[in-house]
């Protein structure tokens, strides 16, 4: 049956009432079993619909997924191949209270594999769907979604953003999401000037339990820690961004929270270079919008804590980079092993010519197998000291939000 012509035959309101009475009070006229939880096998339940002939052409999972993710989000929700109502049991034995808790955070950023006839239609329709009306699984994983299919493109798709203005997504099997539709302004890798960097970088650990220490690097200024004179204000270095269409402080990634401070603010207001409107047109007035403000990870008196990074070279791994960067950075001539992977980061800025960067970081954990290294740091790269911190320390006083993840799976690593 064509797509289009199933919809049609299909209620979706009589379908919603049909759910909602089963999953929350009478699960047993469908023949369900709901778990302790409220939850069911989501092709259970199309089985068992379909076995009752509720409706005048077989039940498609991807109608149920549909309706928990369009007209019936908020009532249902989906995880994992299943499915529940939200609220209102009455089922004996099942205890939903944990819905009450806030959903799992979604992904700053999630990966789609796709073809390109699927791109221009995004394009001409204004946002991305899957085929025959099913839905878009969107990976936590970028070599996940690379691996869905040969001639296929992977797309990035800014999903933090997507969910606070309005796009559903619901947790898919392990590591996936799932999606009705994504606007077309979300997919960043389709956005004119897009590029991407890959960097990495290490922790560089010793001590064993409660005596794990971190070697993090102390930052300011290039002409700071070169012996010049402090800048008039926090400034970056001369290659500073901004994030990509920040609305307001939040807006602002991981380590690139203090990207607005990059560009120079210190001149006159824009309105007084200008000068006076054009005649027969007024300034708009009025309350002017208010910004949250909150630790953004600018330079302080005594400079920030960070860890050190770096773009990979022509040739190298992820891990071959780590080891360089952090040799190089911090002035070690000892050698380094690689003892874990720790995390994956990823950000989006953009440069001031207008260049839209999608940045990738790798970081590990690292090890000198000689001892405790002797450090010599590279005060052209605006390092002026690396210091041992202790591990719960290091987690609290690194200047960036998401380098914390980064060190507390090194901490996790180290316990045992």
């Amino acid at each position: 049956m064509d797509p289009h012509d199933h919809a049609e035959s299909l209620d979706p309101v009589r379908l919603s009432k049909l759910l909602a009475f089963a999953l929350r009070h009478r699960p047993d006229a469908l023949g369900l079993t709901l778990d302790p939880e409220g939850w069911v096998d989501l092709d259970e339940v199309v089985a068992q619909v379909n076995a009752h002939r509720r409706f005048p052409a077989p039940v498609e999972r991807s109608d149920l997924e549909r309706l928990a993710l369009g007209e019936g989000h908020g009532r249902f929700e989906l995880r994992g191949g299943r499915i529940r109502a939200r609220g209102g049991h009455t089922v004996a034995g099942v205890d939903a209270s944990d819905e009450l808790e806030a959903p799992a955070a979604t992904p700053g950023f999630l990966f789609v594999g796709v073809e390109a006839a699927d791109l221009e239609q995004a394009e001409g329709q204004g946002y991305l769907e899957g085929h025959d009306g099913t839905l878009l699984t969107l990976h936590d994983d970028e070599a996940a979604a690379l691996g869905v299919g040969p001639g296929r493109e992977v797309v990035i798709v800014d999903a933090e953003r997507a969910s606070r203005q309005g796009t559903v997504f619901a947790v898919g099997e392990t590591g996936t999401h799932l999606a009705a539709r994504v606007p077309l302004r979300f997919l960043l890798s389709q956005r004119q000037g897009f590029e991407r960097q890959v960097s990495a970088g290490g922790v560089l650990a010793r001590g064993r339990g409660a005596e794990v220490e971190f070697a993090l690097i102390r930052t300011m200024p290039r002409a700071q820690a070169l012996g010049g004179p402090a800048p008039d204000g926090a400034a970056e270095p001369a290659e500073a961004v901004e994030a990509v269409e920040a609305e307001d402080d939040d807006d602002l990634p991981g380590e690139f929270e203090d990207a607005r401070a990059g560009a120079d603010r210190r001149g006159p207001d824009r309105r007084q270079r200008e000068g006076a409107p054009p005649d027969g047109v007024e300034r708009r007035r009025g309350p002017r919008r208010t910004r949250r403000r909150r630790r953004s990870g600018r330079w302080g008196a005594e400079g920030r804590l960070e860890l050190p990074k770096g773009k990979l070279e022509p040739g190298e791994t992820p891990e071959q980079a780590a080891v360089r960067e952090v040799r190089e950075e911090l002035g070690i001539a000892e050698d380094l092993i690689v003892d874990a992977a720790l995390a994956t980061n990823h950000y989006v800025f953009r440069t001031p010519e207008g260049r839209m960067i999608f940045k990738t970081v790798h970081y590990f954990l690292l090890r000198c197998p000689d001892g405790a290294p002797r450090f010599n740091p590279r005060r052209e790269e605006g390092i002026v000291s690396v210091e041992w911190w202790p591990g719960p320390r290091a987690i609290a006083q690194v200047a960036f939000k998401n380098l914390r993840p980064v060190l507390e799976r090194a901490w996790e690593l180290l316990q045992v």
